[in-house]
């Protein structure tokens, strides 16, 4: 089944104005602007500038390594739409989670995942993308195709399922390499695997010869 952000449920609005939202920094927008995606939404964390992330109760904790860009206690429960805007105001900055229901994360290195995104877009294959500073990349594929990608394709974890999130711009820490778009819908993980393929085995050549 193929799902293209328009016609997912609880989508409404103009999706111009909703990819207006997505580049901004406002929390509260943003985790509104999902909701009507049709996208699940949870609350996370906060990073406090100066004394880390709000999971860290002590001066001593052992630093957060996705400060203000995951859930609380590792679980994740969506908010109702009549709370959400009320929840994010009350807490400026926290991490907008939302559950991978609606489409699988594939979580790879990010050169890997920027090497799939050059070769992706030159055959004008759209696959939103997420980056985690220069650490990580997160390609966004239809829901319960990624799995399929396990036999051939080390190195990638798999997010799938409503206990499994991905932390979305605005986030601390997380951007948009490539947002979605509504006339265009998610692409299988089976479209993807080529080029991953292709970046995986480069990776690894690489690695051997040095």
């Amino acid at each position: 089944m193929t799902i293209t952000y328009g016609s997912q449920s609880g989508a409404g609005g103009d999706m111009g104005d909703i990819l207006h939202v997505l580049r901004g920094r406002d929390t509260t927008e943003s985790a509104a602007a999902y909701h009507r995606l049709g996208w699940p939404v949870a609350i996370g964390h906060r990073q406090r500038t100066g004394s880390g992330c709000t999971c860290q109760h002590s001066p001593a904790a052992t630093p957060c390594v996705t400060p203000g860009a995951h859930p609380f206690e590792g679980v994740v429960e969506p908010l109702e739409s009549g709370n959400l805007t009320a929840v994010f105001e009350a807490a400026p900055g926290a991490g907008v989670i939302v559950p991978c229901t609606r489409f699988d994360a594939l979580v790879v290195g990010h050169a890997i995942g920027m090497g799939v995104m050059l070769r992706a877009d030159a055959k004008n294959l759209h696959i939103p993308c997420l980056t985690a500073g220069h650490t990580t990349a997160t390609l966004l594929v239809e829901a319960g195709t990624g799995a399929s990608l396990f036999a051939d394709c080390p190195h990638v974890e798999v997010r799938s399922g409503p206990q499994s999130w991905v932390a979305m711009p605005p986030s601390y820490g997380i951007r948009w390499d490539t947002a979605p778009d509504d006339e265009l819908p998610i692409p299988p993980a089976e479209a993807v695997r080529p080029y991953l393929a292709t970046v995986l085995k480069l990776t690894s050549a690489t690695g051997s010869q040095g």
